[in-house]
């Protein structure tokens, strides 16, 4: 507990790294996926891992954006030349290193703001971020895709995810926080329409190629290949 307060101290100043400070994996375990139970978030990672399986050969790099303990990361590394795991908190990082300790093709960076500096821009053949960029205001989420747009080689893919305001468990969800008086949070999730992220993930300069507009909305953008 002691580490978790003396890093949110440090880095109360610094937007939206404070925000991710639990103070045990079993916290952060609720954190991202509002369940304690290492099975259950041990099995949807693989599970997200899956998904993934698509966009990954045995030469690819990826990223995980906003990775967190390596929830995902942890699985997908099997399947990919090299990794990075990024994230914004620090403490995250920590304990992702511990899960993903002996995983020799995994490298950790911060997230810095909207940027990720220590990712070399033209390096990466997918990145994928699972419902993390609506925890960031919308003009942040969208300098971050821009961000995205930069490490990401030609052909490369972003693998995105959000909350899709026109289901009926995030429109619950959005009554939830106005009517509970949590709409300043700065943690809080920021819903989207399928219609918003059509215009906004091209505007970052990722060309979509497929949308699937579920519960979560669910989108897959290409960088032209150098051949384009």
């Amino acid at each position: 507990m002691a580490l978790a307060e003396d890093l949110r101290r440090r880095l109360g100043g610094v937007r939206y790294a404070g925000l991710w400070m639990p103070r045990s994996e079993e916290q952060a375990r609720r954190y991202i996926l509002n369940d304690p139970d290492p099975e259950a978030f041990d099995r949807s990672g693989r599970e997200a891992a899956e998904r993934l399986a698509p966009f990954l050969s045995p030469e690819a790099v990826a990223l995980d954006l906003g990775c967190g303990i390596g929830r995902v990361a942890v699985h997908v590394a099997p399947s990919c030349g090299s990794l990075w795991a990024v994230d914004a908190s620090p403490l995250m990082l920590r304990y992702a290193r511990r899960r993903m300790e002996g995983v020799g093709n995994v490298r950790f960076a911060r997230c810095r703001g909207t940027s990720m500096p220590d990712v070399p821009s033209g390096s990466v053949d997918l990145v994928y971020s699972l419902l993390v960029l609506q925890h960031l205001e919308r003009e942040d989420a969208f300098l971050l895709m821009q961000d995205v747009r930069r490490v990401l080689r030609p052909g490369g893919v972003a693998y995105l995810t959000f909350p899709n305001l026109l289901s009926d468990t995030y429109l619950q969800a959005f009554l939830g926080y106005a009517r509970a008086g949590h709409s300043t949070r700065r943690a809080r999730a920021r819903f989207y329409t399928p219609q918003e992220v059509e215009r906004v993930v091209p505007a970052a300069g990722l060309p979509i190629t497929s949308i699937e507009p579920g519960t979560e909305i669910v989108v897959v953008a290409q960088v032209p290949s150098a051949a384009s």
